[in-house]
């Protein structure tokens, strides 16, 4: 493994298998040119790892709909009734 890449595992707080996602991440938001020249900003500290985990995070998390059951828009639709 070389230098710059032991430097970033241990200057960024993120383990080997999260380098390669985290890398992959920087690129594609254009936080990095390349492989290279993510893993020397993660090596140098100009980007926090933790923080960054928690950005990639968020950016994957999806909001999912309320399930409406069908026993749930009977009631509604009872409750909508009786209120007429």
């Amino acid at each position: 493994m070389s230098s710059y890449v032991q430097e970033a595992i241990q200057n960024s707080g993120i383990n080997r298998t999260e380098l390669t996602a985290v890398c992959a991440y920087m690129i594609r938001t254009k936080q990095a040119r390349g492989q290279h020249d993510a893993i020397e900003q993660l090596a140098s500290g100009k980007i926090n790892g933790t923080e960054l985990m928690e950005q990639m995070t968020r950016c994957f998390q999806v909001e999912l709909k309320e399930e409406v059951t069908p026993e749930d828009e009977l009631r509604n639709l009872m409750n909508e009734h009786t209120s007429t």
